[in-house]
């Protein structure tokens, strides 16, 4: 009998690069060529190019033969530096497909890179509503004055963005009350910013313009002005009260404390407050639409979570009594209570429940916009390297991950109402990173990774399914694309076929033969065949007839 022949698949790792342009007299025409014509399934794909004009948003996609290059049709695609944002212009360089994971100290180098380009990028876009102090998103602008007190700690300043009251009013009213707030306080250090509501209506500071309109305010003062996003705060009077219990818990990831003042909380809830300072300042004798009833009333609330998760829901409530509306500025007993706080941007519990304004990401989650429905709730732990996740009407969860949370040098596991979803390593890329930072410019709370699992058997990690091999057998395109573009520069043909599945053999004591294998175990008389596919699982046992017999492993 012929010795039976196998080979097994070998895993190459291929480093990501971003190597540097040549200088020249003349630009060369692109090229893109690839280190290998063909490989097999998992294996990665390296890619280099040159001759590309210097533009950042140069990129090359890898697609299947026959497909219309798109993004969407892409496997796999990056600019030429490596993210999904396209900071840098290269003239020439070296991308993997899929990227290469990175070490903890890479990762840390990488980001503070990548946040480095990422607020030069922002500052250029935005310098035009920085300088006029108005930001215009979707049909809605949001003006703002500011002062800055103190001098700038080495860590960065602080934020105080303080909400007027007024509401369904004249527009002079409204702007009367905006001019008023911003002589209302005065932090000890950071700048102080009294925002004007886009609209004059009850419930102008928690309509759903009003995150992304804030989000970006901060984002501005971040980049801009040197803050510090962990010492973002949130105050407001009257109707601004009224949207600091909305926007309080709503927002609570980016706060590091949020204080309501003679407000009314109407539909809000206090659940998502667990990771913040909470201050509640109310006139004993503020009885219109029953605030003062309101407040005693969420008094309880706060003691009442306190007290089952003594681990958060940090809260001060000054209830004056002979006080009404007017609060004679005792109320700004907050601020110095407020300046305490310091956000965490990965806590160890979360609770996130889903308000009149839904989103898709708070702390260390994200859900997709079907998930999106008021009310839903999750509650989210993580034990050393595992992340506990509990929902009974949310049908998938992201779990964002950095070793801030977890480390990632070791196995995490991942469980949905008390079953394991995932166990093991996951990679930290450069590209969650950019994803992280263009979805939101805060590199405080920027993802290395992720993980989605949800009610049925589908895990992704990093945005692809985990069980997924790395494109499937078949013909390939490595297209290298000008300036944002489908205008193909250049591009180069691939293959992709199955490994060769192992086959091992063992004569056995009694004269009996045991092949272990994957695929399927075929038989012939021959080695030209005609092959013979054997019913038989792995490992299988079987006593050889006469003459010469040849196996082989087939996928």
């Amino acid at each position: 009998m012929r010795k039976p022949m196998h080979t097994e698949l070998t895993s190459r790792l291929v480093c990501l690069l971003a190597i540097g342009w040549s200088a020249g007299a003349a630009q060369a025409a692109p090229v893109i060529s690839l280190v290998e014509s063909s490989r097999e399934v998992g294996q990665p794909v390296v890619v280099n190019f040159s001759g590309v004009t210097k533009n950042s948003k140069a990129w090359v996609g890898v697609f299947r033969k026959g497909r219309k290059p798109s993004r969407n049709n892409a496997e796999f695609w990056l600019y030429v530096d490596g993210t999904t944002v396209g900071y840098t212009g290269l003239v020439s360089g070296t991308l993997s497909f899929p990227e290469s994971g990175l070490s903890k100290s890479e990762a840390k180098k990488s980001l503070a890179s990548l946040w480095s380009r990422h607020k030069s990028l922002l500052l250029r876009e935005r310098a035009k509503e920085i300088s006029a102090k108005k930001i215009t998103l979707n049909g809605n602008s949001l003006r703002y004055t500011q002062k800055v007190f103190g001098s700038a700690p080495k860590t960065g300043r602080s934020l105080w963005i303080s909400l007027h009251g007024g509401g369904s009013a004249p527009a002079s009213v409204n702007d009367q009350q905006w001019r008023n707030q911003l002589q209302l306080y005065q932090p000890k250090e950071g700048y102080y910013v009294a925002p004007r509501a886009p609209t004059d209506s009850w419930n102008m500071w928690f309509k759903p313009h009003i995150t992304p309109l804030f989000d970006r305010l901060i984002e501005n003062f971040v980049v801009k002005h040197r803050v510090n996003p962990d010492k973002v705060y949130v105050l407001g009077y009257s109707a601004g009260g009224d949207g600091v219990y909305q926007i309080g818990p709503g927002m609570a990831d980016r706060w590091a404390a949020a204080s309501m003042m003679a407000g009314h909380p109407n539909d809000a809830k206090p659940d998502n407050l667990r990771n913040i300072g909470f201050g509640l300042f109310m006139g004993g004798n503020d009885s219109s639409y029953n605030r003062n009833g309101m407040a005693k009333m969420w008094k309880g609330l706060l003691a009442g979570l306190k007290e089952k998760d003594p681990g958060g829901y940090d809260h001060m409530v000054r209830i004056y009594p002979g006080l009404g509306h007017w609060m004679n500025l005792r109320d700004a007993e907050a601020l110095p209570w407020m300046a305490k706080f310091t956000r965490d941007p990965w806590p160890d519990k979360v609770i996130w429940r889903q308000d009149g304004v839904t989103q898709s990401r708070f702390y260390w989650l994200g859900v997709s916009k079907s998930d999106h429905a008021k009310g839903r709730r999750i509650e989210a732990t993580v034990r050393g390297q595992t992340v506990n996740l509990s929902t009974k009407q949310t049908s998938r969860v992201t779990v964002r991950l950095s070793d801030a949370l977890v480390d990632l040098d070791r196995a995490v596991t991942v469980k949905y109402n008390g079953k394991v979803k995932f166990r093991g390593n996951v990679d930290r890329l450069k590209s969650r990173m950019s994803e992280s930072l263009a979805a939101r410019a805060d590199s405080s709370s920027a993802a290395y990774a992720t993980i989605t699992v949800g009610k049925d058997s589908s895990v992704r990690v990093n945005g692809r399914l985990a069980e997924e091999r790395f494109l499937k057998a078949g013909k390939y395109r490595a297209v290298l694309f000008a300036n944002d573009s489908t205008s193909e520069l250049a591009s180069s043909e691939f293959e992709v076929s199955l490994p060769r599945p192992t086959l091992k053999g063992k004569r056995n004591k009694d004269g009996t033969l045991t092949f272990t294998f994957e695929g399927n175990l075929e038989r012939a008389p021959t080695a030209l065949g005609p092959w013979r596919k054997l019913n038989s699982k792995s490992p299988y046992t079987l006593q050889p007839a006469g003459g010469n017999g040849f196996f082989r492993a087939v996928q």
